[in-house]
């Protein structure tokens, strides 16, 4: 499946923005072999995981754009190809029109000095056995970004202030000596150091408390607008993405099912799937509170025996076209994409198909 995505989207939902294409993801498959089968323990053969399955992307230059799913929907294994730490099955990513070389460990040296990744967990980032001056160190003297002790020390002083630590107090320290909010501050800091032009952001709030997510959240849009920072952000939480991004792609079992502008996906919902991640959000009191208990009639299958939509078990509005043709991406509304049939004005669905309602 080819996933139509083009530069009309990015244009549409951020009008002003750069409409440069600075990441293009083009039909990438990441699949894992496994040789030892979960459900069969005494069985033993090759199993592949679509980790990421055929998706084809644009990110424009400034943008901030969120990849929302369920914990195994691949978002990750995305983030992390875009950055070049996992290699592709099959398609490619360009950085500003170049292609990033897999195999060329000089190349990918060079894509590192352009992209860098936060990752979910701002402890485990770290050498427990080096103090906070050394890790920060480290980049600046793996690149060769500066010629001098005191250059490094002017710089490291410098991004630990910007994002609202002082070095005095933090970079003698050993990493188990601060709390969650001050590390993943630094892990921010350090990402920065090498000055890139793209960061990718897996969950960088997931492990914090709420107290602290606002101002890493805030810290993130702050880098987006001054250094006109291209930021993939990878959340399960819907609330957040809104909160912070230009545009949302929600993702589900290695594919995306909805893409759109933030105001588009939250407000304005398509897919079943997107639906169903919306009425997750705690909602306290008022119109959108949470609704009485009901129960959904859903299609009785049995994993992966159909080559379908993979939403297809789960759905309440499946159809039999679902359990044997897969839906492709296509624009519904401007710069609004959804993969489903009933949801797609041009789908050719019998009208004694469609659910009542």
């Amino acid at each position: 499946m080819l996933v139509e995505v083009g530069m009309k989207s990015v244009t549409n939902a951020a009008a002003d923005l750069d409409n440069s294409s600075f990441v293009d993801i083009r039909n990438l498959r990441v699949y894992f072999k496994r040789s030892y089968d979960v459900y069969t323990p005494r069985q033993h053969g090759k199993h592949v995981i679509k980790a990421v399955d055929d998706v084809t992307i644009q990110i424009a230059r400034g943008e901030i754009l969120s990849i929302v799913g369920e914990s195994g929907s691949g978002k990750t294994t995305l983030g992390r190809t875009v950055v070049g730490l996992t290699r592709p099955t099959s398609g490619k990513v360009l950085l500003e029109g170049n292609e990033i070389n897999y195999e060329d460990r000089g190349k990918l040296r060079e894509l590192w000095k352009k992209s860098q990744m936060i990752f979910q967990d701002p402890y485990s980032t770290f050498n427990p056995l080096s103090p906070i001056h050394d890790a920060l160190l480290t980049p600046l003297k793996k690149f060769g970004l500066v010629r001098s002790e005191a250059e490094a020390d002017e710089r490291i002083e410098s991004m630990l202030l910007r994002v609202g630590l002082s070095a005095k107090d933090v970079e003698n320290k050993y990493p188990n000596q601060l709390s969650g909010g001050q590390r993943q501050r630094i892990s921010i800091a350090r990402a920065m150091l090498v000055q890139p032009k793209l960061l990718v952001a897996d969950e960088p709030v997931s492990m914090l408390d709420v107290s602290l997510r606002a101002g890493i959240l805030e810290l993130i849009k702050e880098l987006n607008r001054r250094d006109k920072l291209t930021v993939l952000f990878i959340t399960h939480d819907l609330a957040v993405a809104q909160y912070i991004s230009d545009r949302i792609a929600v993702m589900y079992r290695g594919k995306i099912l909805e893409l759109g502008s933030s105001h588009d996906i939250i407000d304005s919902p398509l897919h079943p799937y997107t639906e169903l991640l919306l009425s997750s959000v705690p909602r306290i009191s008022g119109r959108k509170s949470w609704p009485d208990r009901s129960e959904i009639s859903l299609p009785k299958v049995v994993p992966n025996d159909f080559a379908g939509c993979r939403y297809y078990a789960n759905c309440p509005l499946a159809v039999d076209r679902c359990k044997v043709q897969e839906p492709s991406l296509k624009e519904v509304y401007s710069g609004h994409f959804v993969a489903c049939f009933l949801r797609d004005k041009s789908s050719e669905i019998d009208s004694a198909q469609r659910p009542a309602g």
